[in-house]
């Protein structure tokens, strides 16, 4: 008798994805994520293709100890915004993308957002909100864009708010800040 048929299968389970990336379709979630991936041919002639579905980015990075890391980041496409919660178990952060550039969107990502805010089983995930094409935005629109989100309330009353951060990925301005916040370390100063 074979000992090997006597030993349990147990099946490959997908790695745990603990932080997650939402925002509207064409907030700049997959630009940003390549950018934070270091994928190449990311400039201005860039143009993706709205997610259908969901992606996972691997992140490269050296931990404190020195040691080479990989955080996963799941993507899941602006037009599943009423799936979304199919994907929020065990999520500990939450990158959520507005497009600064377009005013007219964001009303609805605030409605998106608070809504993500709400949800009880995200109530002790860390919320890092991410002005996005901040290269695109003028800077009054940007201030638009926090009043529209209504940032200060958020700052002001929530427990554990929102991280706000600018970016710019097709320049790669607000990546090295985003991705402090991602993996729990300190920017190092620029030399």
């Amino acid at each position: 008798m074979n000992k090997n048929a006597l030993r349990p299968v147990v099946d490959d389970q997908e790695p745990r994805i603990s932080v997650i990336c939402l925002g509207p379709t064409g907030s700049g979630k997959t630009t940003l994520l390549k950018r934070l991936q270091e994928a190449e041919g990311i400039d201005n002639t860039y143009s993706p293709v709205p997610t259908i579905g969901t992606n996972i980015y691997d992140i490269h990075y050296i931990n404190k100890s020195g040691k080479k890391q990989t955080l996963s980041i799941r993507e899941v496409g602006g037009e599943m915004a009423s799936l979304w919660n199919n994907y929020l178990d065990g999520v500990e952060k939450v990158i959520f993308v507005v497009d600064t550039s377009n005013l007219c969107q964001i009303s609805a990502a605030a409605l998106m957002l608070y809504t993500l805010l709400a949800e009880p089983c995200l109530k002790h995930a860390k919320f890092i909100l991410v002005l996005s094409k901040m290269d695109l935005a003028y800077r009054q629109m940007r201030n638009e864009a926090l009043l529209m989100l209504q940032s200060r309330r958020l700052l002001a009353e929530l427990p554990r708010p929102p991280t706000i951060l600018e970016a710019a990925p097709l320049t790669g301005e607000g990546l090295p800040e985003l991705k402090a916040q991602l993996t729990n370390q300190k920017i190092k100063p620029a030399i």
